[in-house]
């Protein structure tokens, strides 16, 4: 060893790139975190990356949520929301976990009219609780 501080470098060194790559996985998994937000409206849902997805009277809110969250590419490119919509959406389902096609679903609802009061949800028939009615 040549000199001391040749260590203190390296292990500095590491350091900051594990934090830089546990920061990148953070922010990565918060991103898709943020796609899989789902905004339901009677009739139609949207979502950021599949855009509007209009509901036919007799599907299940629950089942087209689950479609949406299995097709998603998680990719950069973003759907907008149509210019002269005048969509008035009630809830808003943020899913913090999502897998297994659906076996595994966590996160919560919120009413838009009342942002202040989520409620969370740990599976799926809780979830279909929360968003029933909303077609």
């Amino acid at each position: 060893m040549d000199n001391p501080l040749d260590i203190v470098v390296t292990v500095v060194w590491w350091v900051v790139i594990a934090a830089a790559c546990v920061a990148i996985h953070w922010a990565e998994k918060k991103r898709q975190e943020r796609i899989r937000t789902i905004f339901v409206a009677p009739g139609l849902l949207y979502n950021s990356e599949m855009g509007v997805v209009r509901l036919s009277p007799d599907d299940e809110v629950v089942d087209a949520l689950q479609a949406i969250l299995s097709n998603l590419t998680y990719g950069f490119e973003l759907a907008e929301l149509p210019a002269n919509s005048r969509v008035r959406f009630q809830r808003i389902v943020h899913s913090s976990k999502f897998g297994d096609a659906g076996a595994t679903w966590e996160g919560d609802v919120v009413e838009v009219s009342r942002p202040d009061r989520p409620r969370e949800f740990h599976d799926r028939n809780e979830l279909a609780s929360l968003v029933r009615g909303a077609v």
